[in-house]
């Protein structure tokens, strides 16, 4: 059996190398990152299978269901909003960690650790009714740095799901078309070619929009939502890319003295509102292409964990492992970019992202919408962040039971 799947390994990396343009087709079952979307594979139940074969073995059965977990608590107040956030996140990685081999060392670059480690962690954290801070904490749980340094710093960010106005017809208002991934060479064509034509009239449209600015910011964060005429919304998923390197577009006006010191998005938007013919020539800086399907179901994770909003985290799964829980110490900054505060956080790593890469990247996911931009603009700058793991059960007496809800305090 395993010189089958060597085999098959072989002849799918050949077909790759020689058909590189049907290659990337071949699965449509892509996250918002171009990953794979593992909510749509159920694992099973691992229990130290006989063959260790198994343990990757994986069958389509459609979308991984997550428990519809219910809150009796007041929701009055900004402290048990979080409290709720916490409590389902844990929920939904004790969920995954189940559905998965605990047996499985994962982020072997990095945490290297056993599945299972983390499934006693969530136990842990479950029962756990105090403050979440280094100093609360560091009796019963091993604060394990993520950046072996001295100064054990991470870079944070924000990322969230834009909005923008669509309809499924053009017009002289809805003019600039959203596109699926051609099948053919085209799909590598630049932003400047496509963006004079160079997929016009294929059938490639899946929707028009009036705002450009906005479809260059939401092929940025990877995936997004149009909401039509009518109110209704739906989902803009990823469907691969031109493999074009990202070129920023706030550090070339910012080179070229159009915007001074804080290229913000509102920036650059206002110096395309004084400036409109020179947009397009502008936005082709950026050569990076995204193409996008339609779909209805709400975006999804790369691990497939629904998102908790403000406590999602993407990760390098290399070195930080999905079920993981992270300790953070937050920056804040204020609308000019500058650092005014720390916040220790709960955070879930349920996410990938193509430019988040190394032990000290993490990316915080915010919401939808203007809201969720402003605040996943806060988010950026440095601080300190630990993997939490559990103490032995002699030591710890809260790591038993795993069932019992219990609403953490901060």
């Amino acid at each position: 059996m395993l010189d089958q799947r060597v085999a098959k390994l072989l002849l799918y990396s050949l077909f790759i190398t020689l058909f590189p343009t049907q290659a990337d087709h071949i699965s449509h079952n892509l996250d918002r990152y171009g990953h794979e979307d593992l909510s749509r594979e159920s694992y099973g139940t691992f229990t130290s299978p006989a063959n260790p074969i198994q343990t990757i073995q994986r069958k389509r059965e459609g979308p991984t269901p997550y428990p519809n977990i219910q809150f009796n608590q007041p929701r009055s107040n900004k402290t048990s909003a979080t409290h709720r956030k916490i409590y389902l996140g844990l929920q939904h990685a004790k969920h995954y960690l189940q559905r998965n081999n605990l047996n499985l060392t994962v982020a072997q670059r990095g945490a290297n650790l056993k599945n299972k480690a983390l499934a006693n962690t969530i136990k842990a954290l479950l029962k756990w009714n105090q403050a979440f801070t280094p100093q609360a904490m560091s009796p019963h749980f091993h604060l394990k740095p993520l950046v072996q340094s001295s100064s054990n710093k991470s870079k944070f960010t924000g990322y969230y799901t834009p909005i923008i106005s669509a309809q499924l017809t053009p017009n002289r208002h809805y003019r600039y078309p959203i596109y699926r991934s051609p099948s053919s060479w085209k799909r590598r064509l630049s932003r400047a070619r496509i963006n004079d034509g160079g997929l016009k009239n294929q059938g490639l449209e899946v929707a028009w929009t009036n705002d450009p600015i906005g479809l260059f910011y939401l092929q940025i964060q990877g995936s997004g939502i149009i909401q039509l005429p009518n109110g209704e919304r739906k989902t803009l998923k990823f469907d691969g890319s031109n493999d074009k390197r990202f070129r920023s577009i706030a550090r070339y006006m910012q080179n070229k003295g159009f915007i001074a010191n804080n290229p913000s998005r509102t920036a650059i938007k206002q110096w395309f509102d004084r400036h409109p013919k020179q947009m397009k020539a502008i936005l082709n800086i950026n050569p990076r292409y995204i193409y996008f399907t339609l779909d209805d179901k709400p975006t999804i994770t790369a691990s497939g964990i629904p998102i908790v909003s403000g406590h999602t985290v993407a990760v390098d799964t290399r070195y930080i492992p999905f079920g993981a829980v992270i300790l953070a110490e937050v920056p804040i900054s204020n609308r000019l970019g500058q650092q005014i505060a720390y916040e220790w956080r709960i955070l879930f790593p349920q996410d990938r992202g193509n430019a988040i890469r190394g032990p000290a990247r993490m990316d915080i996911y915010t919401g939808v919408g203007e809201g969720a931009r402003l605040q996943a603009n806060r988010f950026t700058g440095y601080g300190k962040a630990y993997l939490l793991l559990s103490k032995p059960m002699n030591n710890n007496p809260v790591t038993a039971g795993l069932d019992a809800p219990h609403i953490p305090s901060i």
